[in-house]
């Protein structure tokens, strides 16, 4: 990599900002629109689907990258569990309203922090057994991910539904 090596901290910053903002934003209660959560989960599944296609892993590829959902299921089902829900109106005109937990955005922090260490130098592929460890690692992080989107979304709506359903006006 050339030039000056600020490249390396640019996502980094990013994520930095992101995560100010979202900070910002803890004790803003926001629509929890249930139609909607199936999007984020079919955008996710069809970029990895497509990385997928373009680089098929190897069979050590695909027990990292199933492991990395089990791991990215358990860490979005946990965060959408610290997740707070509360009801809003009543009968036809009640919506679910959720804000952030602070315990929901620090499991983000420590997840970035966790791939931090375990990839201090970032990856690079060229040729030998580290690039045979960057492939696995990268389908590793794809599961993951894969895993916290479809999961979080999974129990956010089973969450919303049984509190519309049930007449439970706070979780």
């Amino acid at each position: 990599m050339g030039g000056n090596g600020y490249a390396g901290w640019l996502p980094l910053l990013i994520f930095a900002g992101v995560m100010a903002w979202r900070f910002r934003s803890l004790e803003k209660a926001r629509p929890l629109r249930l139609p909607l959560l199936w999007v984020a989960p079919l955008i996710v599944t069809a970029a990895i689907s497509l990385a997928l296609y373009g680089m098929p892993p190897s069979l050590p590829g695909w027990v990292a990258l199933v492991a990395g959902f089990a791991i990215g299921g358990g860490i979005g089902m946990q965060r959408s569990r610290l997740m707070r829900l509360h009801v809003e109106g009543e009968g036809a005109e009640a919506r679910v309203m959720m804000r952030q937990s602070p315990l929901a955005l620090i499991l983000v922090l420590v997840v970035f922090a966790a791939r931090r260490m375990i990839l201090p130098g970032g990856m690079t592929v060229g040729a030998g057994p580290e690039a045979a460890k960057a492939l696995l690692m990268t389908d590793a992080m794809l599961g993951l991910v894969l895993g916290m989107v479809v999961m979080s979304r999974l129990v956010l709506w089973r969450r919303a539904r049984a509190m519309v359903a049930d007449h439970i006006f706070d979780s």
